[in-house]
């Protein structure tokens, strides 16, 4: 096994990093907190391991292969059992792995090649996975999961994935049977709270239901001077997904089009103005409202920072792989009074959520796409996701979080939450080239209902800019 990795590279648009959630610094930051609390606790996977496949491992011995990874806790946490797969197959790996910011250009690149120099790849679900769908960049994976010399689909259960991580990767639209990527990495937006502030005012946070009760909860806790009844992002294009999640939870399981969310109709018609819309808008402005001074620049390092220093009651809705920062002694200081929840409803037909999620591809053009199938296979198979779970807490499999023992490595209520998000989670897909104006007219909406603007009059005014955005583009004819 070969392992490289390279730092330079032109760096990726700004569509592309937004796309990418923009979530890079987010990873490299929590992956040694992750491997730290977890991995010395945790017992040995439960899950069947690869020998108990009923396939030839070895059917492409000799074979080399070269994956081309994002620097990624998923990276740090697949690596160390990566000569378990290559004695298990007698495949050979080449491994490259660069920075998030230089990804997208060297695989956009290496896919356009004729011989593109990589077997395996990491692909986002948004803009950056429909692009390469579009461009003929990918594979279709079908054949490889329908084959029985490849699959043992007993072992391997696909329908193991959480529907939301999982659609995220169909193509052309979300909700289609062509699979061109599986997730092996998957956030989801959720609750933080402080326990003791909760239990002091006497109030059981896991039983509140709605998000107008757990505002009426903030509001009775008792804080000291300098803290805050919320943290969470008020700034910035990396807002788009924990915003998406108050917006998905508002609007609740009316059906839309799942590659342009809830903002567009089936015609490309905006929708911003739908009250469904505005009240997930204004439920987040409200938590900003609630917040410190500035929150209008926070990103998730100001937000995180706020509440790992116990100077918030509540973080988020914001992604599950934070957990690690907050119950971590040498980055928190409230590590041992967190507790977990999933987001309350803001629809009268419960709560809902959004999530985030990596996955794993082959190009079209590779020429050893079986042999990077059963490295795919290995890869995301429920004993290895359990294994590499243990380090990013961002597994896509419900039989990880349904595991006993990897419950056992978890804070106490974290596993749970996570669970009960995932199971009513969607991904919030986009794919409109000019979304990243769209999404600065999301914000200016925002800032502006935070400063007063009553919500109906923000998204008006979001209505139109979006209106505009889709009309240039030809999506939209009014």
């Amino acid at each position: 096994m070969q392992i490289s990795r390279s730092c330079d590279g032109r760096g990726a648009s700004p569509l592309a990093a937004l796309a990418d959630h923009l979530k890079a610094g987010a990873r490299r930051l929590i992956a040694p907190a992750v491997a730290a609390v977890i991995a010395a606790v945790a017992p040995a996977q439960a899950a069947s391991p690869p020998e108990a496949a009923k396939i030839d491992w070895k059917q492409q011995s000799g074979t080399t292969i070269d994956l081309f990874l994002v620097k990624h806790p998923w990276t740090d946490g697949v690596e160390p059992l990566l000569p378990e797969f290559e004695k298990l197959t007698g495949i050979k790996l080449n491994v490259t792995t660069v920075t998030e910011d230089a990804y997208w250009n060297k695989a956009s690149l290496g896919m356009t090649a004729a011989k593109p120099p990589f077997d395996v790849l990491f692909m986002s679900m948004g803009i950056t996975g429909v692009t390469a769908y579009s461009n003929n960049w990918i594979a279709k994976l079908n054949t490889f999961l329908d084959d029985p010399k490849l699959t043992d689909k007993s072992w391997y259960d696909y329908a193991d994935f959480y529907p939301a991580a999982a659609t995220a990767f169909r193509m052309p639209t979300p909700a289609s049977e062509g699979i061109y990527g599986i997730p092996m990495s998957t956030e989801v937006y959720m609750m933080f709270y402080r326990k003791d502030l909760f239990e002091k005012a006497g109030i059981d946070a896991a039983a509140i239901g709605t998000f107008d009760e757990w505002f009426a909860a903030l509001d009775k806790l008792k804080l000291d001077d300098g803290s805050y009844r919320a943290a969470l992002r008020g700034g910035g294009l990396g807002i788009l997904d924990e915003l998406n999640a108050a917006v998905a939870d508002s609007w609740g399981s009316a059906p839309y089009e799942k590659d342009r969310f809830v903002y567009f109709d089936a015609n490309w018609k905006p929708r911003f103005d739908d009250p469904r819309i505005v009240k997930g808008f204004d439920i987040w402005a409200s938590l900003m409202k609630r917040s410190a001074p500035g929150v209008t620049a926070f990103d998730w390092y100001e937000a995180t920072s706020l509440f790992a220093q116990g100077k918030a009651a509540t973080f988020g809705p914001d992604a599950s792989l934070f957990a690690s920062i907050f119950i971590d002694p040498k980055q928190s200081t409230v590590a041992d009074k967190i507790g977990f929840r999933p987001v309350p409803a803001a629809s009268p037909d419960g709560a809902h959520t959004a999530m985030w999620s990596w996955g794993l591809s082959i190009p079209e053009k590779s020429a050893k796409k079986e042999a990077a199938w059963l490295f795919v296979q290995w890869a995301t198979s429920p004993a290895v996701t359990e294994q590499i779970a243990r380090k990013t807490l961002a597994a896509p499999r419900k039989s990880t979080w349904d595991s006993k023992d990897f419950q056992a490595a978890l804070p106490p209520g974290f596993g749970d939450a996570v669970g009960k998000s995932l199971a009513i989670a969607q991904p919030s897909i986009m794919y409109l080239q000019s979304a990243d104006k769209v999404v600065e007219g999301m914000l200016d909406a925002l800032h502006a209902i935070y400063q007063g603007t009553p919500a109906a009059d923000a998204a008006k005014t979001l209505q139109e800019t979006a209106t505009d955005v889709v009309t240039e583009a030809g999506l939209y004819k009014p």
